[in-house]
């Protein structure tokens, strides 16, 4: 995955995530306006590939929101709640029920204005209701922190915030204490690849990808449909089920398991 480029470098804690903004560069009002250089994939079986895990589940709760040169003094810390008509009413049969909206818990940090010298994040507690790509430990019925880029402060072309009370499906890569240095607010967590490329929103029977990159199931569909696009235009983007995605991450999978059985084996 690339790392992002940016015309002045102001903080580069979080690699994928971190990004920065150019003295005076604004989206109206107090918002900073960001730009960022992710790869750019076209199937859910490319995301899967390149992400550490892949799951569904709802979005439980906001844990913490926070800039990455550390956290600041909170002020009055607040979220939209989902409204009823807008939570999934036909998720995932192997999820549990959405969560209700729920205020923001008390004692968040960093919720003050944000500054060209830190990226405001927030942190969300995700339930892992199933998975299409196992690995680190997780399973279903865990909860993890997934971190993104905080959309209330900062605007940024390539990002999609996570609604407290609405399913998603994540392509996911773990961040380690190591990776992001200025967040102290949690020790670990897990961001979407490639921006909002690895977000698929759940809506009535039916998944979405937040981005317009993504097109197809697998890379083979990909290719075939960005060739068949007249005058150049991107195609739709795709609209499938959880079941598709699973069907992608098995493709995804086998071409995994068929390329380690093809890399010759070490000599001892």
């Amino acid at each position: 995955m690339k790392s992002m480029r940016f015309p002045v470098t102001v903080v580069a804690a979080l690699g994928c995530l971190t990004a920065c903004a150019g003295p005076g560069s604004s989206a109206g009002g107090d918002r900073l306006h960001v730009e960022a250089d992710y790869a750019q994939y076209a199937s859910a079986e490319e995301v899967t590939t390149v992400a550490d895990i892949a799951v569904t589940g709802p979005v439980l709760s906001i844990e913490t929101r926070e800039c990455d040169e550390g956290g600041e003094t909170a002020t009055e810390p607040a979220i939209d709640p989902t409204a009823a008509d807008s939570t999934d009413p036909s998720p995932d049969p192997s999820a549990t029920a959405s969560p209700d909206p729920t205020a923001t818990p008390s004692g968040i940090a960093g919720d003050g204005p944000s500054g060209a010298d830190c990226m405001p994040m927030v942190f969300l507690k995700i339930r892992v209701a199933s998975m299409m790509k196992r690995g680190f430990g997780v399973s279903e019925g865990d909860e993890i922190v997934v971190g993104n880029i905080d959309t209330d402060k900062v605007s940024m072309e390539g990002t999609t915030p996570l609604t407290v009370g609405k399913q998603y499906a994540l392509y996911l890569t773990q961040l380690a204490a190591g990776d992001h240095p200025g967040i102290t607010s949690v020790p670990s967590f897990w961001i979407p690849v490639g921006g909002n490329q690895g977000i698929f929103v759940l809506g009535k029977g039916t998944v979405q990808p937040a981005s317009a990159n993504i097109v197809a199931l697998t890379d083979a569909e990909a290719r075939q449909r960005l060739r068949d696009s007249s005058g150049g235009s991107r195609p739709p983007r795709l609209r499938t089920t959880v079941s598709g995605l699973k069907k992608a991450a098995s493709v995804a999978a086998a071409k995994w398991r068929e390329a380690a059985h093809k890399s010759p084996s070490p000599r001892h």
